[in-house]
């Protein structure tokens, strides 16, 4: 049998566990490539861990540590722009062009600020390895310059990761301070919701808990709260002025511009995802998965891995020849959110668990995840180092040597 070609696009969780599962297929029969614009995996679940202290390796791991036992794919970093569904072509920013014979899109989605004058140029992100050390360095800095804690620290959002950043927040900045030799007896931290519930897209029952829980973290949850405006010194919501240098933005995406950019190639449901058939395709040999498909429960990462093993099973019975391919059923996630230390919310279906025994399937669940992209022994190097902190702050540093 010829060697077939197939291009994964993406770095996200959908591309980088289809990889995983490639590196069972023979090579002589199925030449990989993975195109990405970035040469990193980023780890979301850990994001707001990485953003407090702990280390950066934890959540954005690079694509060749993922790769280095799995050499025949061959990675390159690239921008597509273009593909020719026809012609079955990709093309990139730089005018490369990628023959494909089988191709998965899984380009994620990207930042939306939905049009929010000042939050694009003032707000902090936690999303790249950049974005992460701009906001702990702006921490830090502001301490060292003012001498003091910053008026407020708003955090604009409650879906998980904003949960779990302004929860983690109560402690960290906390500690920081101390090492900074400030009181922090008037910290102040938002969380702000444009929707009437924190964690919307989990039952009210969760929702409830984990709003008990940061309350109790002393969060000042905002609900049904408008994001107006913000400037250099405040934050304007539902038309008031919150002072505040401080505003770090987890609130809204939207799909991956390349398929705006390639409409004519793609249908679309009214939120701008891909609609896709019951293989997950838009034809006989591309596959749209992850955050960019119009799929039950996408956006989740376990959905995107749960995509991507389904992808694996059909290609192989493509490139089989076999006439029997079953439909992608899709799963039914279950989540665990944390919020604070040695508490996070569970949730399977209508149940729901809370406190330490949630955190612990939490912290289960993590190393499954990393298993899914890294192989089980890497993964268990990074979960079994995952308390490890890391600081860059000089002051910080200065003061961990003297304890």
């Amino acid at each position: 049998m010829k060697q077939k070609h197939l291009i994964i696009v993406g770095s996200g969780w959908a591309g980088m566990k289809l990889a995983r599962e490639l590196k069972k297929y023979p090579q002589e029969k199925l030449k990989v490539t993975l195109i990405s614009d970035i040469t990193t995996f980023r780890y979301s679940a850990a994001l707001y861990r990485a953003a407090t202290g702990h280390k950066e390796h934890e959540a954005i791991i690079p694509i060749s540590e993922i790769l280095s036992d799995n050499p025949h794919i061959n990675f390159i970093k690239e921008t597509i722009t273009h593909i020719d569904r026809e012609k079955k072509v990709i093309s990139t920013k730089d005018g490369m062009k990628f023959h494909y014979d089988y191709a998965v899109l899984a380009l994620g989605v990207v930042t939306s600020y939905f049009g929010i004058p000042g939050i694009d140029q003032y707000s902090y992100n936690i999303k790249t390895t950049s974005e992460l050390h701009h906001f702990r360095a702006h921490l830090h800095r502001e301490m060292i310059d003012e001498n003091s804690l910053d008026k407020s620290y708003n955090v604009i959002g409650a879906g998980p990761t904003g949960v779990e950043l302004a929860a983690a927040l109560t402690s960290y900045i906390k500690i920081i301070a101390k090492k900074h030799k400030i009181k922090s007896s008037k910290l102040r931290i938002n969380l702000i919701e444009a929707q009437k519930r924190v964690l919307p897209i989990s039952n009210e029952k969760a929702s409830q808990k984990t709003l008990k829980r940061l309350r109790k973290l002393k969060v000042k949850v905002m609900l049904n709260q408008k994001v107006e405006l913000q400037t250099p010194d405040f934050l304007q919501v539902n038309g008031v002025q919150i002072p505040t240098s401080t505003v770090i933005w987890t609130a809204g995406v939207t799909n991956n511009p390349f398929f705006k950019k390639n409409e004519a190639q793609f249908s679309f449901n009214p939120k701008g995802k891909v609609v896709v058939d019951n293989h997950l395709m838009v034809d006989d040999a591309v596959y749209v998965i992850g955050d960019n498909a119009d799929t039950p429960y996408s956006g989740l990462g376990l959905t995107a891995v749960d995509n991507a093993g389904y992808v694996y099973k059909d290609l192989k019975r493509q490139l089989k020849g076999s006439r029997r391919r079953p439909g992608y059923k899709p799963l039914v996630p279950a989540t665990a959110i944390p919020a604070g230390k040695k508490w996070a919310v569970f949730q399977y279906k209508k149940f729901v668990l809370t406190g330490p025994i949630a955190s612990l399937i939490r912290s289960i669940a993590d190393l499954v995840a990393y298993s899914d992209i890294l192989g089980y022994k890497k993964a268990l190097h990074i979960w079994l180092t995952s308390e490890e902190k890391e600081e860059k702050c000089q002051v910080c540093k200065a003061s961990f040597n003297q304890s």
